[in-house]
């Protein structure tokens, strides 16, 4: 992978973040690098792979092209 090609794919990382979260994707990158933002890679029961993302309470599942939302704690 060249570095352009990095550089995008974190754009696009950050920009499904910045989505799910209803966030400024300048906020997602602050969150991520101050360690705000955990993600996991997982795969849900239909073999499908996507990243587990949770912040400030909130959970997302970010798929390519699609976000889904877990219930929200209490």
């Amino acid at each position: 992978m060249d570095e352009r090609e990095m550089y995008g794919e974190m754009n696009a990382l950050l920009a499904a973040i910045a989505k799910a979260f209803d966030i400024e994707a300048e906020q997602a990158a602050r969150a991520v690098e101050a360690g705000e933002v955990a993600i996991d890679m997982q795969e849900d029961p239909l073999g499908e792979r996507y990243l587990a993302a949770r912040y400030q309470g909130r959970s997302a599942k970010i798929y390519q092209g699609a976000i889904r939302y877990e219930p929200r704690q209490s």
